[in-house]
């Protein structure tokens, strides 16, 4: 008895350590999903989808000039731990969002803390790679970060388009479209 005590207690303690490798995330955004095509204007038929994240994990590529950190946001937890063998984890991402019908958003940032690229994918397995674009000094896409914990990168992500002053003259997005918060462990 005191055997399955002790592997009880082990499994028990071991859990809140497994949950620590994934982080957290918060806000509320908007993807676009298409769900067919309109032959008749030969363009594709998309719909708006709500995205509220709750999960973060960040991870880092390369070294030197071509180091890359990546932040993922999900709203189901994800096989991160099955990811981290994958050469390909882009692809591991996306048939992820396909087989579990799972959104996530995806940004990496290059050397210098400077968004690089922007995915998005909306729960159909089928990633949108968004455009960066800047209007009147404000970037389509801001990742703030928070300090400088070399164990936890936490901080914002917002988005939208466009750029209209707000009412103190500040720069702000005519269409706000994300908002999202993380605090993820570093790997």
């Amino acid at each position: 008895m005191s055997r399955s005590f002790a592997f009880l207690t082990l499994c028990l303690l071991s859990a809140p350590l497994a949950a620590q490798e994934i982080g957290t995330a918060g806000g509320h955004g908007t993807m676009t999903r298409q769900t067919g095509w309109n032959d008749n204007t030969k363009e594709p038929v998309v719909e708006q989808v709500s995205f509220s994240p709750r999960f973060s994990y960040a991870y880092t590529e390369g070294t030197g000039a071509g180091r890359f950190q990546w932040i993922v946001l999900t709203e189901k937890e994800p096989p991160i731990k099955s990811w981290e063998g994958v050469k390909d984890r882009d692809e591991a991402r996306r048939r992820w969002c396909e087989k579990e019908k799972a959104s996530f958003v995806a940004v990496k940032l290059d050397a210098q803390g400077a968004v690089d690229l922007y995915f998005l994918c909306p729960a159909n397995g089928q990633v949108n790679t968004e455009m960066l674009s800047t209007w009147n000094g404000l970037d389509s896409v801001v990742v703030s970060l928070d300090g400088k914990d070399p164990k936890r990168i936490k901080g914002t992500l917002r988005g939208g388009e466009g750029s209209c002053p707000d009412e103190n003259g500040k720069q702000a997005y005519c269409a706000p479209q994300d908002d999202y918060t993380f605090d993820a462990p570093r790997r």
